[in-house]
């Protein structure tokens, strides 16, 4: 028998039989901690007088009792249609060969053509890059990547409404993955925003999702290649991994089968409280911290009865090589109708003050006039030491300077 014609898909491989007119194509292919690798089949046929569909089953690769049962199978129901045993034998050492191959090496090298990381929305999506934004549960994280959308699908309109958030230099298609609302919702949403923002009419590829990503990534994938989508909005991480968060392999494979689409992801995510250094963190496995190379940390200030939130995303995790962006503010005015979208500043809200460094805080308190370490110690509730470190850190910056009574001055509010 002659080898299959194997073509590679996002998920698996297409293996064609051309003389026995027979294809299978193999999807969610995946290796077990145990050594095993299994994966979905689907079985087909060109030949007259059949289906085309022949038979769709999970299948284990590395079982010799797996390909003599499903030949036994298939040499049952379609006895004279091909040598089924050499088939299935055929199929799992192809498979199994290239799923463990993974990618070739390349040589990398340094030269006059190598460019630094370029940003699709600078500072908060850089390409290629998963960049996550997590926060407490209505924290307004569906609307600002609504919102983020429409900044990069129509950049000419946002230009000059924010200072901190540069629009891209042409229009970016980003294809939205919905795992928590609906399409009425997301529509009513954006109508909102067209109105308020005077916008011409928008648009957003949009997709209300069930199956986790591992799962259902070779449609995601038809539907990015149709669209022709750049950007990929996971709303939300929770739903988009399934199982148990808390455990290694959900994040794993959620990552894994991200790393095919071959997109730049913006992944929204529900925060956990670490218990040794009570900080804020993505919900679950520390390993969506660890692969995810852009963090931010989403906050909402909103008093009861007011039609208007402010917004604020704090950088908690920079990518590689890069420098903690200044935190980014929102200002959110709703009516029943319409949405008008304005920028902040998050350091002169005091509920946002918590969210930002110790240095930020001390300069803020500064910018009414010069205070003692001690004041400045009651004022943030933190400790000397803390307090010492913050003040020689921002005295070598230039930033503050140290007066003959002791107190602490700004050395340029303008600098802040």
């Amino acid at each position: 028998m002659n080898p299959p014609q194997i073509t590679e898909t996002v998920s698996g491989y297409i293996f064609s039989w051309q003389k026995e007119m027979i294809t299978i194509e193999v999807t969610q292919i995946h290796a077990h901690t145990d050594g095993r690798v299994t994966g979905e089949i689907t079985v087909t046929t060109q030949a007259p007088g059949y289906g085309p569909h022949l038979h769709q089953a999970r299948f284990d690769f590395s079982s010799s009792h797996s390909r003599t049962d499903l030949a036994k199978t298939l040499e049952l129901r379609y006895p004279k249609l091909a040598n089924w045993f050499d088939i299935l034998e055929q199929l799992s050492v192809y498979t199994l060969e290239r799923s463990r191959r993974g990618e070739p090496v390349r040589v990398l090298s340094t030269g006059g053509d190598v460019r630094p990381p370029e940003y699709i929305l600078e500072p908060i999506l850089l390409k290629n890059l998963p960049t996550i934004i997590f926060g407490d549960p209505s924290s307004a994280k569906s609307t600002v990547a609504l919102i983020l959308t429409q900044i990069m699908s129509c950049p000419l309109a946002w230009v000059g409404c924010f200072s901190d958030i540069i629009p891209p230099r042409r229009p970016i298609t980003c294809l939205y993955l919905d795992y928590e609302t609906d399409e009425d919702t997301v529509r009513w949403m954006l109508t909102k925003l067209q109105r308020g923002m005077n916008l011409p009419p928008l648009k957003l590829n949009y997709r209300r999702c069930a199956l986790p990503l591992s799962q259902d990534i070779d449609q995601i994938h038809r539907h990015i290649s149709d669209t022709g989508a750049e950007v990929t909005i996971i709303d939300s991480l929770g739903l988009a991994c399934g199982g148990d968060l808390k455990e290694p392999e959900p994040a794993l494979s959620f990552f894994s089968a991200l790393r095919r689409l071959k997109t730049t992801p913006l992944i929204l995510a529900h925060t956990a409280k670490n218990p040794e250094t009570k900080q804020k963190t993505v919900f679950g496995s520390v390993f969506f911290g660890a692969q995810g190379r852009s963090i931010w940390e989403i906050r909402k200030v909103q008093e009861i009865g007011d039609d208007e939130i402010d917004v604020g995303l704090f950088h908690r995790k920079a990518p590689p090589f890069q420098k903690l962006s200044q935190p980014l503010g929102l200002h959110i005015t709703f009516t029943y109708d319409a949405m008008v979208v304005s920028p902040s500043k998050p350091k002169t809200i005091p509920a946002f003050l918590s969210a930002v460094g110790t240095q930020a805080q001390i300069r803020e308190l500064l910018k009414d006039g010069a205070l003692s370490t001690k004041d400045i110690m009651e004022a943030l509730g933190i400790s000397r030491g803390a307090a010492d470190m913050a003040l020689k850190r921002l005295k070598d910056k230039q930033r503050v300077i140290k007066l003959q009574n002791g107190k602490w001055q700004l050395v340029d509010n303008k600098a802040i």
